[in-house]
């Protein structure tokens, strides 16, 4: 059960209130920054829209970073690298918002970064696989590091394929953060959960985006959160975040899948993400439904207790849905 003193009151409270100042000035600060999503034909909105959520999510990390530092809850060389991690991910959507970086400058910061990073600190790598559900436990030894580098990045990417609708990517990252909550009752993680509900009650209005700085920055966050309570805490298992993170995964691998069979570069921007076929379909309730199906493979893993029917029956639930919705949906 989570308790506060006062000085953790105060600092919440100033989080907050950092954050709505930013995003009810947030015409202004984009302005400013040359952080606008302006609409073209691949995209529904009609106006340009503030891409601050990148921003308040930057701002409250790095906040909550220095506030464990000063209060000793951890050291420096942990504060270095932590912010490392989280200014180069924003700092790489950040400027992919302003001037669009090439896909390949990006993987290559992105990678290089990571490559570093871990081996700086071994804590936020994967050591070990092992599963509730099944009698699997595998020790990755020297393949540790290259494993954690591809989850790290997939899911980078496949956070960035979900947002494309509003309230979709940062309903199943508020669902992640529960998660973490749940099974480590934090600070940090309350105080991220608060401030992205905060700026979920702005997506979902079209007031503001996330963009690349916001996806960034939070698949990061996520990454190393997941990774860092996995390794210390044991209070969840591989079996679980593969579950927690599967419709996101898969719908990223169809995708590129698809564009690899049709000749297409892997970034090539298209309209094969599934909030895509849901737009053309005129669904309504898009990031309701997009939540659910997340929400979904960690219910049928719980539900059938074995990982690999649950793998089973969760990839043949996503292929029957995806492909219904596909039907007769309008190029």
């Amino acid at each position: 059960m989570l308790t506060f003193n006062l000085n953790e009151i105060i600092f919440l409270t100033i989080i907050i209130l950092i954050n709505l100042i930013i995003l009810e000035n947030r015409e202004i600060i984009a302005s400013k920054l040359r952080i606008r999503d302006f609409p073209n034909n691949r995209k529904i909105h009609i106006e340009p829209t503030p891409l601050m959520g990148g921003v308040c999510v930057f701002v409250t990390l790095m906040s909550i970073s220095f506030y464990n530092y000063l209060h000793n809850e951890t050291h420096l060389i942990n504060l270095t690298i932590n912010t490392s991690y989280f200014i180069i991910f924003f700092l790489v959507g950040f400027c992919d918002d302003v001037k669009q970086v090439s896909p390949k400058l990006r993987t290559l910061i992105i990678i290089g970064s990571l490559s570093v990073l871990l081996l700086l600190n071994s804590n936020f790598q994967i050591q070990n696989l092992i599963f509730k559900y099944s009698d699997l436990n595998f020790n990755l030894g020297n393949l540790s590091f290259f494993f954690t580098i591809f989850c790290v990045f997939s899911l980078y990417n496949a956070l960035n394929f979900i947002d494309g609708y509003n309230g979709v990517s940062l309903s199943i990252v508020i669902y992640w953060i529960i998660f973490l909550l749940l099974n480590n009752p934090n600070l940090d993680y309350l105080i991220s959960l608060i401030i992205l509900i905060v700026i979920f009650s702005y997506n979902i209005k079209g007031k503001v985006f996330l963009g690349n700085s916001g996806t960034s920055i939070l698949s990061i966050f996520i990454s190393l959160s997941m990774i860092l309570d996995y390794n210390k805490l044991q209070s969840f298992y591989a079996d679980e975040l593969l579950f927690l993170l599967f419709f996101p995964g898969v719908d990223m691998i169809r995708v590129t899948v698809q564009r690899i069979i049709e000749g297409k570069k892997i970034y090539s921007p298209d309209q094969y993400h599934f909030h895509h076929y849901l737009i053309k379909k005129k669904i309504k309730y898009i990031w309701q439904i997009m939540l659910f199906l997340s929400i979904l493979p960690y219910l049928v893993l719980i539900i059938s207790n074995n990982t690999f029917f649950a793998l089973f029956l969760s990839i043949i639930i996503y292929i029957i849905i995806f492909m219904s919705i596909k039907v007769n949906s309008k190029n």
